[in-house]
């Protein structure tokens, strides 16, 4: 009579041979892509040297002369959980792999928190990187909900151990991100063609700055600090992060040398700004900043009705310094007071008075106008209400020590005068 249980017992082995065999195999392949993981970043990072031998039995394949190298920053704000994100990087390798793969050989590491690294090693032709790259995004908004900004370097007929430099010089192209569009594809390439001639602080737009923050003008304020950004975009990044730390502190020391700013207390400003994803979200930070001082400094006047015409007359001579017909006496007909009350309390408020402060305002836009426009400087004095042409001249000369043309010269921006 046939034994079916020893018969059997061939075929349980058998089983159990297969898997374990399986499960070796998912092991030596999972050690494999560490294995290849850790080279790559290393490769990245600049701390070891390419090895054909090596890259041959980590499976790298680098048959092309050309390298670019690829980063993918997701935005730190994203709606992600701690316990998802590893998940979602992996995601966004693994796709960033399939696309950029179609084209050429490609291995991408978690380079650095929230940045995911691409090396990829093509034929001449790279225009398929931008296209992918915005497959990319488009696909990890499609599946993540989540934005994120590119920042790209290549360089043709070059070893694999240029991949550390080209990996440098794609970080610091995502540290133009706060001078593009949010959530862009930046190029190393454009960066360093981007104008960068102007370097000198908005001195004109920090005081306009101070102004709205003492009166409390809110409107202003944004637009005051909207100019600034937007003056100092078109220098360099450091530049860019440099003269905002600049104008925070100024703004900060309005109150932190003073009792009212007794609990008044930040984290390094230069921290803060490095960790901003484009120009919308700097703007709203000085602003915040901007605030919060302005705040401070409202909430310690008392309300008095000086302090409320003093205002008053600020906010008309803001919005009427171009009428040539702006005086004394016009303004005291706005705030229903005398000429001589306004003109002594303005002077007790202010430190300075009326006439200075509407002449002081007057050409501060002159200035702002020398350097933004190609009018000439007869045209911008009606355009602020100086409509004397010796008065202007003799009074520009006096207040920043140059001629407007002069003036221009030194200040405008040599793409823009072309």
């Amino acid at each position: 009579m046939f034994d079916n249980s020893l018969s059997a017992k061939p075929a349980a082995t058998n089983g159990h041979m297969k898997s374990e065999h399986s499960q070796l195999q998912t092991l030596e392949h999972r050690n494999e892509k560490y294995g290849r993981e850790k080279f790559i970043r290393k490769l990245l990072l600049g701390s070891v040297k390419f090895n054909p031998k090596t890259c041959a039995e980590l499976g790298i394949k680098f048959t092309q002369k050309n390298f670019s190298v690829v980063l993918v920053r997701i935005n730190k704000k994203a709606d992600i959980s701690l316990a998802d994100f590893p998940s979602v990087v992996f995601a966004i390798r693994n796709i960033g792999e399939e696309l950029y793969g179609l084209e050429s050989e490609c291995y991408g590491v978690e380079a650095e928190s929230a940045t995911i690294a691409f090396i990829i090693n093509h034929g001449g032709n790279v225009d398929f990187i931008t296209t992918q790259s915005s497959d990319l995004k488009r696909h990890i908004v499609e599946l993540f909900d989540v934005h994120t900004t590119f920042s790209l370097c290549t360089e043709y007929d070059c070893s694999p151990d240029n991949c550390s430099k080209l990996f440098s010089n794609a970080k610091y192209a995502m540290l133009y991100r706060l001078s593009f569009e949010p959530y862009s594809i930046i190029d190393y390439d454009k960066t360093l063609s981007m104008s960068r001639l102007s370097c000198e602080y908005p001195t004109l737009l920090e005081r306009e700055i101070f102004e709205c923050i003492n009166s409390n003008n809110v409107s202003m304020l944004r637009r005051a600090i909207g100019s600034f950004i937007n003056t100092i975009n078109n220098m360099s990044y450091d530049t860019i992060l440099l003269h905002t730390a600049r104008l925070l502190i100024a703004v900060d020391n309005m109150v932190i040398n003073t009792a009212l700013g007794n609990d008044f207390v930040h984290n390094s400003v230069i921290e803060d700004l490095s960790s901003l994803e484009s120009i919308n979200d700097l703007i709203d930070f000085v602003e915040s900043r901007c605030n919060e001082v302005m705040n401070i400094i409202s909430s310690s006047k008392p309300d008095t009705k000086k302090d409320i015409i003093i205002t008053n007359i600020l906010n008309y001579i803001n919005d009427n310094y171009s009428d040539p017909a702006l005086s004394v006496e016009v303004i005291a007909a706005s705030v229903k007071r005398s000429s001589n009350y306004i003109r002594s309390i303005f002077k007790q408020s202010q430190g300075i008075s009326i006439s200075e402060y509407i002449s002081q305002k007057r050409f501060d836009q002159v200035c702002k106008m020398l350097i933004e426009t190609n009018l000439t400087a007869r045209d911008i004095g009606k355009e602020v209400g100086l409509n004397s042409g010796s008065y202007f001249y003799t009074s520009f000369k006096k207040y920043t020590g140059y001629t407007p043309d002069n003036y221009r010269k030194a200040h405008q921006p040599q793409n823009f005068k072309n």
